[in-house]
């Protein structure tokens, strides 16, 4: 192929062109500089120009199940100074490092439902009652800082997310006053599992806020969608004083199966529910905050427990009750915790202290129900029973597994391990 000099213009470059031996006889132009930009000589031949504009970023769904040791493989992190719940320590060859998982990917959504703006103690009790899988919706660091300045709503990123406008389950508490609990399960076509309630106007299930014509999904905490209603009968009849159970409207079921979203009670509306978690923020005053934390055994092994409050300190005075159970401490999960671990986190925390609390018999319930109070918690100016104001400070001493806070005979108050009392008394 020939290529002869070329000084005429683009528009009658067709009529130059030769045939030549089966061949074309045509120029290309060397005159144009090289821009590094385009990287081509001519700009004239870049048919396809780049705008610069970025993707539109892209949340990742990334499904999970529990390996051998019964873990997921990664950890969530609250940054205090900033919004939302990161994920990391991701084990590498774990189930989320597998899944796709990485270090400071936001996490925007648990199983169907939208938790970017929910509090961090909630967050976390969901994946833990997830059972042995869990679905997340996840963004990269990079991408969410991006999108974050760009001042729109990130739920925008979460087309699977159930409306705001759709039903949530309700955990109803239905006493039977002596003469049952107000309502008849019907199943659905004689399916398994599709059971339909018809609620008895005033009864005990209406007063617990059951709608009629809901659907059954649980109850005292365990699933009844695979069972026969000869079996659910059965379930109903052992617990003959109150019932716990979770509903759902009807015309809402639809709408959770069109999103892919099992509703469980990890999804439920706190407004029907009979005992819930309290807030309280504590400034230490001359003579400390004025209550004891009390390690005592308990249905489900050990918790930690609030006693001899001292009248008029802070402590009483933000609301907290005799026998109250600690769950959370400066927005950290302690349910689990050894005793010297949040009484270090009590001691480091200053002059202020914020916990979160329930009271003995709300806890009672929830141990019966085999469900963690911390999955309904959420942080209200409603929960915020007072904030204490505080003169000088005066540190707590620390015993092995109690520690007074608020009285001056504090190293009075040590007792061993073997004398720690039973909060079931």
């Amino acid at each position: 192929m020939h290529f002869a000099p070329f000084t005429g213009t683009l528009k009658n470059y067709a009529s130059r062109m030769k045939k030549t031996s089966g061949t074309e006889d045509f120029t290309l132009s060397m005159g144009f500089p090289f821009n590094p930009k385009l990287g081509i000589d001519n700009p004239a031949l870049c048919l396809g120009e780049d705008t610069g504009s970025d993707p539109e970023p892209e949340a990742r769904i990334s499904v999970l199940r529990k390996d051998s040791n019964g873990t997921f493989g990664f950890h969530l992190q609250l940054k205090h100074d900033s919004k939302g719940h990161i994920i990391h320590k991701v084990t590498p060859g774990g189930p989320a490092f597998i899944a796709g998982l990485r270090n400071g990917d936001q996490l925007l959504q648990i199983n169907g439902e939208y938790i970017h703006e929910q509090e961090h103690l909630r967050v976390v009790q969901k994946v833990r009652s997830s059972g042995s899988r869990l679905s997340l919706a996840v963004l990269d660091e990079a991408s969410y800082a991006k999108f974050c300045s760009s001042h729109r709503k990130i739920a925008s990123l979460l087309p699977k997310s159930l409306p705001d406008s759709c039903p949530r389950p309700r955990l109803c508490l239905i006493r039977n006053e002596g003469k049952g609990f107000g309502f008849t399960a019907s199943a659905t076509g004689g399916v398994k599992g599709t059971f339909l309630l018809t609620v008895e106007e005033e009864g005990p299930a209406d007063k617990a806020g059951v709608p009629n014509g809901s659907r059954l999904l649980e109850v005292n905490g365990e699933s009844v969608v695979s069972i026969t209603l000869s079996q659910l009968t059965k379930k109903l009849q052992k617990n003959s004083s109150r019932v716990v159970v979770l509903v759902l409207d009807a015309s809402a079921w639809d709408v959770y199966e069109s999103h892919g979203v099992t509703p469980s009670s990890a999804l439920a509306d706190i407004f029907f529910l009979p005992y819930q978690t309290r807030k309280l923020q504590l400034v230490r005053g001359p003579e400390g905050y004025g209550f004891l934390l009390r390690q005592e055994k308990c249905q489900n092994g050990q918790g930690q427990f609030l006693r001899e409050l001292d009248p008029g300190l802070p402590a009483e005075v933000a609301g907290m009750h005799e026998g109250d159970r600690l769950l959370g401490v400066n927005g950290e999960n302690v349910g689990e915790s050894e005793h010297e671990e949040i009484v270090s986190l009590i001691q480091e925390s200053g002059k202020q202290v914020t916990l979160v609390v329930i009271s003995n018999e709300g806890d009672r319930f929830y141990r019966e129900i085999g469900i963690s109070p911390l999955l309904f918690y959420e942080d209200r100016d409603s929960m915020d029973d007072g904030l204490t104001k505080s003169g000088t400070d005066k540190s707590p001493a620390s015993t092995h597994h109690e520690l007074k806070y608020g009285n001056q005979e504090e190293s009075a108050n040590y007792k061993p391990a073997k004398e720690i009392q039973n909060s079931e008394e």
